[in-house]
């Protein structure tokens, strides 16, 4: 079982048969193209889903979703047009009782599906290991020490949540991020939904918002909603002077950047001018935000 961006916490992260959510890994991508069997749920096969579009798989695919458009919208395959819970309640009761009919054990090329869990998760690890890529592992750790097992969280279009697509782990929260169209200015406006209708239904309501310092001027004014609502989010903004995503592509594709740096405002001065509280975070990143989250009503983090 692995789980895509947007379905990041629909299957828990430690169960013996979790490859959690590396789908954009290439070990990953291997091991999905070598199933007899691919039971896709919710998803397009999209571009990170099927790892820009190099995923070739081998076997059947049977792809559940409510909205029909989607359906072999980019592999063939056998399309059922259904609820998700429902496709699932039903197919459950359905392997029930086709399994019991048989004495066969799971098996995959020799060894059984925990063990290849274990191994390509392992592979996933090694490969991060040997790049130079500490910083950010140290950074994503820290955010996940410091955020409580059941907080929900809400990601714009910023490297972080990029990060976050593939390594967070909800535990008992939930994961939000802009699934679909990727518009920027997601993040903090979701956040502040999510916080009040937590309230409403009478849930613990304090949520955490994670923005870069370009998508978060798409909604910089909805400080003010916040703070005339006194709405419970800690909003984490990573300054890494422009459209770092689109600055790294560039670089990549072209050997420079155009257009990507950006003129940024002081993000302290700015929420405190809305009467909002807010810190500059330099390190010690998990420290500071526990405190931010543990504190009342609108906070901001600039990181």
């Amino acid at each position: 079982m692995i789980c895509t961006p947007g379905g990041n916490g629909a299957f828990p992260w430690t169960h013996e048969l979790s490859l959690q959510s590396w789908i954009e890994d290439r070990h990953m991508t291997d091991v999905l193209e070598d199933a007899d069997v691919l039971i896709v749920i919710g998803s397009s096969l999209g571009e990170v889903t099927s790892n820009y579009f190099t995923f070739e798989p081998r076997g059947r695919i049977i792809q559940i979703d409510a909205e029909p458009r989607v359906l072999e919208s980019n592999r063939p395959g056998l399309g059922i047009r259904a609820d998700a819970g429902q496709a699932l309640a039903a197919l459950d009761s359905a392997l029930d009782e086709a399994l019991a009919a048989t004495a066969a054990a799971p098996d995959w090329h020799g060894i059984t599906p925990e063990d290849l869990v274990k191994e390509s998760l392992a592979k996933v690890k090694a490969r991060l290991e040997e790049q130079d890529l500490g910083k950010e592992l140290k950074f994503m750790a820290d955010i996940r020490e410091a955020v409580p097992a059941d907080m929900q969280t809400f990601w714009d279009m910023t490297i972080s949540a990029y990060w976050g697509w593939s390594c967070w782990d909800s535990r008992e929260g939930q994961f939000h991020s802009a699934q679909g169209a990727g518009g920027l200015g997601y993040g903090f406006p979701a956040a502040i939904g999510g916080a009040v209708g937590l309230e409403t239904v009478g849930k613990p309501s304090r949520v955490l918002a994670v923005s870069g310092d370009g998508s978060s001027m798409y909604s910089i004014s909805e400080l003010a909603t916040a703070k005339q609502h006194n709405v419970p989010v800690t909003w984490l903004i990573v300054d890494d002077g422009g459209y770092g995503i689109l600055r790294e592509y560039m670089v990549g594709a072209f050997g420079k950047a155009t257009a990507t740096e950006l003129a940024r405002p002081d993000f302290v001065k700015l929420a405190e001018a809305f009467g909002v509280p807010a810190r500059r975070v330099a390190r010690r990143t998990s420290g500071r935000t526990q405190r931010g989250l543990r504190r009342g009503r609108p906070q901001r983090r600039r990181g």
